[in-house]
C-alpha cells in the first residue's frame, strides 16, 4: 500500500508481500480494505506519531523544535529501508473521487485531522506560553501554523517520493523554519 497505492495494490501483491494465500488473507484481516486500514493504523503508531515527540521536546526554542519536527519526517520519507515518502500523504491524495473506499477514506481523513488537532493545539499552547508579540506567533492564528506545519509535511514527503534526499529537504526546512525564528 505505501509503494502503490489503495488502487494499485492488487490482492496478489498483498498475499506475495505477506507469503501467504487470498484464503489466509481473507482469514487474517478480513478484506482489502480492513487490511488497508490496519495497515494505516501500524503505519501511523511506527512511523507517525514519532515525530510529535520533537515538538515538545524542553528548552528549545519554537524554531528548533519545529525544524527538529520537521526534520524527523524529512529523514523518515528519506531512509532508504523505507518506500520514499510518507504513507499517510500518499492516501491523502487518493482520498477524493473514487480512489478509496469510503471507510478507507474516512480514515485518512481523520487521521489528517487528528494531526492537524494536535498542530494546533500544540500552536496555541505556543501562543499562550510566550509573550512576545512580534513574533509569528502574534501574526497567525494557531490554525493557520497548524495548516502551514501540515503543508509542509506533505511537501516533504511529495519531494522524497520524487526524488529529494535529505540534503534537498534540510534546505527547504531551513527556509521554511526562518519564520519562526
Amino acid at each position: 500500500f505505501w509503494q502503490n497505492g489503495y488502487p494499485g495494490t492488487s490482492l496478489t501483491d498483498l498475499t506475495t508481500a505477506m507469503e501467504i494465500n487470498k484464503p489466509s488473507l481473507y482469514a487474517a484481516f478480513g478484506n482489502k480494505e480492513k487490511l488497508f486500514v490496519q495497515a494505516l493504523e501500524l503505519y501511523l503508531n511506527q512511523h507517525g506519531v514519532v515525530h510529535s515527540q520533537q515538538l515538545i521536546t524542553p528548552n528549545l526554542v519554537l524554531a528548533q523544535r519545529i525544524h527538529n519536527y520537521l526534520s524527523s519526517i524529512a529523514q523518515m520519507v528519506t531512509d532508504p529501508k523505507l518506500p520514499k515518502g510518507c504513507f499517510i500523504c500518499l492516501c491523502t491524495s487518493e482520498v477524493s473521487g473514487t480512489r478509496l473506499p469510503e471507510n478507507s477514506a474516512l480514515t485518512v481523513k481523520n487521521i489528517n485531522e487528528s494531526t492537524l488537532n494536535f498542530l494546533t493545539e500544540f500552536f496555541e499552547q505556543e501562543k499562550s506560553a510566550t509573550s512576545c508579540k512580534s513574533t509569528v506567533l502574534s501574526k497567525f492564528t494557531a490554525n493557520h501554523l497548524a495548516n502551514y506545519v501540515l503543508t509542509l509535511q506533505f511537501g516533504l514527503a511529495v519531494s522524497a517520493r520524487n526524488g529529494s534526499d535529505i540534503t534537498q529537504l534540510e534546505q527547504t526546512i531551513a527556509a521554511a523554519v526562518s519564520l519562526f525564528e
